[in-house]
């Protein structure tokens, strides 16, 4: 049964409303991030939309409201205590200092799909390319894909928390170490997620391009890969029960990819009070290619597979492509993939 269609003007309405609470920030906070905010809002506010018509939007304002007012007051108090500390002079001197100019230039494709067997998509995905050059530099550019797990609405606010706590979390944080900085932000969003209870839960992987390296952390069977000159390499570790059986040498990749518990993973955000974070770097460099995605891609086809689609490919025809033949396999479970293009800077 379809939701009862909301009226255009109301949509309308919660968009100006959000974009007036997004006034409630600090000026060079909403300069940055802003923009990447309202995008997640009208993801989000589609999706509610699609599912639970009005009564979705209602549940997401509520979700919404307490994030904002969360983070109005961090960021706030960020602001005073920078204020403060240049009226005392302990400022850093050299502002130039803080950031390296970003070397590449991005192409980016993503796209999710419920797949041929689903009721709903719990998988979730969000890119943001800072448009501020100092903290494109500084921070670099993240990408996120979750994996919703617990059923139709648990699995869907999960993957859907999780994406913006880690997004908002990394940004806001001001630890020059990049992987510290990731285990943080997943920890802040394992946290949130947990706190909300109802056994809902969910995986992630992040990628942060900045400078010369990508730096993942991951969390679940959600997989990052590099692929540079055709070849492939997985930059994740896979937390469950057939990744540790393949590691042992107990199974062939073959039997991984037909095994009975291959849905089954060891390590989820939400489920517990802490969770422990697996983190990599590796050198990037020109012409490589990021690929982020979950396992109702990797499950349907094969490393060879993917890294011929995304290698042949410009990233926004791979992702389509991706998903196209995993819903050809069957699509039993949501797809989502982002292709990362790294180009030199012109």
């Amino acid at each position: 049964m379809e939701a009862t269609p909301t009226p255009k003007r109301f949509v309308s309405l919660s968009e100006r409303l959000y974009r007036l609470l997004l006034l409630s920030y600090p000026k060079k906070f909403r300069q940055t991030y802003s923009r990447e905010m309202l995008l997640t809002f009208r993801d989000c506010r589609r999706e509610a939309l699609r599912q639970y018509g009005t009564q979705g939007i209602a549940h997401l304002w509520n979700f919404m409201l307490r994030d904002l007012a969360a983070t109005v007051v961090i960021e706030h108090y960020k602001t005073f205590v920078t204020q403060w500390k240049r009226f005392l002079g302990l400022e850093e001197k050299e502002y130039a200092t803080l950031f390296t100019p970003f070397k590449f230039s991005l192409n980016v494709g993503q796209r999710t799909d419920i797949g041929r067997q689903r009721k709903s998509n719990e998988d979730n995905m969000t890119t943001i390319i800072p448009e501020d050059p100092e903290v494109l530099g500084k921070r670099g550019a993240l990408f996120v894909v979750s994996d919703g797990l617990g059923g139709h609405e648990k699995g869907e606010v999960a993957s859907e928390l999780a994406v913006r706590a880690i997004s908002e979390a990394y940004y806001q944080d001001e630890n020059d170490n990049v992987e510290q900085s990731l285990r943080q932000a997943i920890q802040r969003a394992n946290t949130a997620i947990h706190q909300r209870g109802n056994g809902m839960g969910t995986t992630c992987v992040v990628a942060v391009l900045q400078g010369d390296t990508v730096f993942v952390a991951n969390v679940g069977d959600s997989r990052a890969y590099l692929i540079r000159d055709g070849q492939f390499k997985q930059i994740s570790r896979d937390h469950s029960i057939v990744a540790e059986e393949l590691r042992a040498g107990l199974i062939t990749k073959e039997q991984a990819r037909n095994h009975p518990q291959i849905n089954i993973i060891t390590r989820c955000l939400g489920t517990s009070d802490d969770v422990e974070v697996d983190t990599f770097a590796e050198p990037v460099q020109e012409g490589d290619l990021l690929l982020l995605c979950t396992d109702g891609l990797t499950n349907q086809l094969t490393d060879e597979e993917l890294a011929k689609i995304v290698h042949e490919l410009q990233p926004t025809e791979s992702v389509q492509q991706l998903i196209e033949r995993a819903n050809e396999q069957g699509g039993p479970d949501n797809i989502t993939a982002i292709v990362v293009q790294v180009s030199s800077a012109a």
